[in-house]
Order: structure tokens, then sequence, then C-alpha cells
């Protein structure tokens, strides 16, 4: 005879969840982030299977994107690009820019992100923006109100450990209803979440090697990291973009190598994307594995390019091998452009996007 099941135990099986966080789906849901401005990008990201129905935003409330590459493969001047998309006014004297006039709150763990930088390519933007509307008088009277006032919607830490960067994101409501209550926060970003990859692994390593009693999930620095970031992508639905090094390639590099590379995950635990063909086990999961605190799924996953260098001459001598390498690396420069490669969660397609790196502005393919 079936058991019958208890009335605590039924209502045991409800999900539950705070007014913030339903407040928060409801608002990302009637109006969206907003999209990349890079074409090929969105179109890779309409064309994914979790999107909603807004013809204007290629993003969702929420996404969590991975970027990940090599040193100096454009992980940051990405991540500018979006920032700029993020902070700048949806419309100025009448011109609409396709921006999302929200805040971004940025975890510069590398120490290298660069609120002159940002500046100087957010006025690019906006200058080549107005112009092309012809409005450059009209344009350089307000051009400094605009900037200071975007500006103002940068918030940057630079927590020193992943235990810091956890306390530093369970903090941000805090933080956010103090300092930028009229705010509604855009883009969360993390700049590299790699940064304190050696002493979490050592942390990890010396755990392993002790007690077994002590040996569990919750003590590894990057389970604080992840819960802390799932738990403020519940309650504030900001897009989450974090840059990711390139540590081990899947095939060995040569100079014949294909310009981009996909990497395996060093960090672990890490969201991953989910398979692009539904299984019956991943369709019974699928609420579990969404909503887990410590293990979210990727959203989207954005490889950027290594770029293999010229072998050097055999027996060359140090003067040799400077010269090649400061002519290589003048090439590169030159050229300046990064091919990147996009996979979505649940999606078989992979898609492919190019933007390029100039002294004073980042260039996108924003018409197809």
């Amino acid at each position: 005879m079936a058991t019958i099941p208890t009335a605590d135990s039924m209502l045991a099986e409800i999900q539950s969840e705070t007014l913030n966080t339903l407040l928060t789906s409801v608002r990302w849901e009637v109006s969206p982030p907003g999209s990349t401005q890079i074409h090929a990008l969105d179109a890779q990201f309409f064309s994914s299977m979790q999107h909603h129905q807004m013809t204007h935003s290629s993003l969702n409330g929420g996404d969590l994107i991975e970027v990940q590459g090599p040193p100096a493969s454009g992980k940051t001047h990405f991540l500018y690009h979006l920032i700029v998309t993020s902070i700048l006014p949806s419309t100025v004297l009448g011109i609409h820019l396709s921006s999302w006039d929200k805040a971004a709150v940025i975890f510069d763990t590398d120490g290298t992100f660069s609120l002159l930088r940002l500046r100087e390519l957010l006025l690019s933007r906006l200058g080549s923006l107005l112009r092309a509307a012809s409005q450059t008088d009209n344009a350089s009277i307000s051009l400094g109100d605009i900037t200071k006032t975007a500006m103002a919607r940068v918030h940057v830490f630079r927590p020193t450990s992943s235990v810091q960067l956890a306390a530093s994101l369970l903090n941000l409501p805090s933080y956010h209803a103090e300092h930028l209550p009229g705010d509604v926060i855009g883009i969360v970003a993390v700049d590299s979440v790699s940064s304190f990859y050696w002493p979490d692994r050592f942390t990890v390593e010396q755990m392993n090697s002790g007690d077994a009693k002590g040996r569990n999930s919750s003590s590894n620095p990057l389970h604080h990291f992840l819960t802390s970031l799932q738990k403020i992508r519940a309650s504030h639905g900001p897009v989450v973009v974090l840059t990711n090094w390139g540590l081990n390639p899947l095939t060995k590099l040569t100079r014949d190598s294909a310009p981009t590379m996909l990497y395996k995950q060093h960090l672990n635990p890490f969201p991953n994307l989910a398979p692009p063909y539904p299984t019956e086990e991943r369709d019974a999961n699928s609420h579990r594995s969404n909503t887990s605190l410590w293990n979210p799924s990727l959203t989207h996953h954005i490889t950027l390019p290594f770029v293999p260098m010229t072998p050097f001459i055999p027996d060359a001598s140090i003067q040799e091998v400077q010269e090649q390498e400061m002519n290589y690396r003048k090439e590169i420069v030159d050229r300046g452009e990064v091919a990147g490669i996009v996979r979505t969660s649940g999606c078989a397609r992979t898609g492919r996007f190019t933007f390029r790196v100039c002294c004073d502005e980042v260039v996108v393919d924003s018409e197809a």
C-alpha cells in the first residue's frame, strides 16, 4: 500500500524564494539588460534556447559569462566594451545609443583594471556615436557631463584573496542600497577569477593532506566565491562576467595552430556549460542544477585567441631574437584584431565574432 504523503513532506517540496528575488526576476523578464553591441556575438546569444522573447536584448538578467584566454588576448578590453555599454545612457540629445544606463561593479583581482583607460574608451565611443548622428556641436557642450555621470556608475573593488572576494560579493546588496540606491546593477565583473588560483590550490592541497574530517566542499575557497556569486545573481540579476586564464590548451599549440584555441578548465569547482542535447537525467535535474548555490551553470563561454610566436632562427644571437620578437609583436599590435569563439549552454551551435583594440577605442562589428 502506497504511503500517503504528509502535509509537512508536501510543503518541504515547494520551492521558496524571497520577495526581492521574485521582484528581480519579474524586472529582468519585463526589462532585460540589453545587447553587447557586437553583432555576431548578439546573434549567438539570440539563438539560445533559453532566451527570452525581447528582441532588443540578447542578454538575460543573471546571465553568467566566462571569458577565457591567455595573457594579452583582449579579455580586459572586451570587458571595457561591455562596461561602457552598461554605463552609458540609453539616449543622449534624443539619440538612441542602445546602451543600458545601468551601474557596473568590478572586482579587480589582478590590479590591472584602469579607470583612465575606461574613460578614454567611453569618450571615444560617445564621440563616435554623436558624430555619426551629426550632433557634434551639441555633443561638445555636454560631453563632459555625460562622461562624468556615466563614470559615476562604475564601482571598483580590489580584494586580495578568494575569501575577501566572496565577502565583498555578500556585502554587495548592502553597498548597493547605501551608495547607489537609484541605480540598477547591470554588470558584475571579476577580472580575473584565476588571480588567487595558486594560493587557493595550495590551501586545498594542505587540507587534503591533513585529517579527512576537514575534507569537504565548503572548505574550498572557490566554494565561498561561487555561493556568494549565485546569491547576488538571484537577488539582483546582473549580467556576471568572469575573465579567466587560459592555462591548459586542449591541443598542443604550434605556429600552424588555428587562431583561436579552446582551453581546459583549471579551476575546481567551477561552472560549466550545459550539454547541447537534453537527456532524461539532465531534464529531471534541470531545476536543481540551475539553482545550485555553489555550482551554477555557465550561460555563455567565450574563448579569446592564443597568438603563436614565429619560431626563432636557429643559433640566433640575443640581439637577433630581440629584433625578431619586436617585429612580430609590432605586427600583432598593428593588426589589433581579436577573433573569439562563443559557446552557449544547451546549444550545439558555436559562434565567432571579432573586435579590434585600437589606441583610443575598441572597434566592434556592430552591423551585419
